[in-house]
């Protein structure tokens, strides 16, 4: 995957950033990720590593309604960004809530500017995903999450518990907009991150994950989850084969009741 704009803008940068399905088996696991789910809004900014500025605002906002979901990151470019890309980009995830697998995506889709929306539906009776971009499907996984879930599995893991440790491999299967591929992120480690939420700035001690690029010219996405800020993501960075990164850096965080 290669970085630009319209990919790699979101949360989901993620791709997306990061993290743990249901059937990983690497050390970061917890009896019950799905009850440590909560209504939440994150704000972000968005930088590039060659460009001044800000170029971008990302809002996430999660929403959890006894055992159905809803995750969306909405964003809208800055500055010179706006007058090259109008309109804002879209990621929307929805699904159910289930104690022990936490996300259970059955609807993600994504909303490029003024280009068509593009869904990948979840198919119980068919046991499939079944995508509507190139009328495609894949068998269903127990265990899947999509390139907007998996960062906020990740978060769920470490908020009830899950044990983590330098060198813990994660392995999951992840919904896109055509395909189910397989992603692996490492933990690095822990890392100071500088974040300034609105009213002041303050250094968040963060778990560091990167991912293992299958080939030689495919990106490398890394994600900081902080303690202090509940294990939210507080920075998403993807970095390409060049060294040049997109970056999006926690600005504000709120819950609503």
């Amino acid at each position: 995957m290669r970085l630009n704009w319209t990919r790699h803008m979101l949360g989901s940068l993620v791709w997306a950033a990061a993290l743990v399905s249901g059937t990983a088996q690497a050390g970061l696991e917890c009896s019950a990720p799905g009850k440590a789910l909560a209504d939440a809004d994150l704000q972000f900014s968005l930088t590039h590593s060659q460009v001044p500025g800000q170029l971008a605002v990302s809002q996430h906002s999660l929403r959890v309604a006894g055992n159905h979901y809803t995750l969306e990151s909405v964003s809208q470019a800055k500055g010179l960004m706006a007058l090259m890309f109008s309109g804002q980009l879209t990621q929307k995830s929805e699904g159910l809530v289930d104690p022990k697998l936490g996300f259970v995506p059955l609807y993600y889709a994504e909303k490029r500017g003024k280009k068509p929306l593009v869904e990948s539906v979840v198919n119980e009776t068919q046991k499939e995903v079944q995508f509507k971009k190139n009328n495609t499907a894949a068998p269903l996984e127990k265990g899947l999450q999509d390139r907007l879930s998996m960062i906020y599995q990740m978060a769920a893991q470490l908020r009830c518990g899950a044990p983590a440790k330098t060198g813990d491999e994660i392995k999951l299967r992840v919904i896109g907009t055509g395909r189910v591929s397989t992603e692996w992120f490492v933990l690095k480690g822990t890392e100071d991150v500088v974040v300034n939420l609105g009213d002041r700035e303050q250094t968040v001690n963060a778990l560091k994950f990167e991912s293992k690029p299958e080939d030689a010219g495919d990106d490398i996405v890394r994600v900081w989850y902080g303690k202090q800020v509940g294990w939210q993501p507080v920075r998403i960075q993807i970095q390409d084969a060049d060294g040049k990164s997109l970056t999006q850096t926690l600005t504000g965080v709120g819950n609503k009741p």
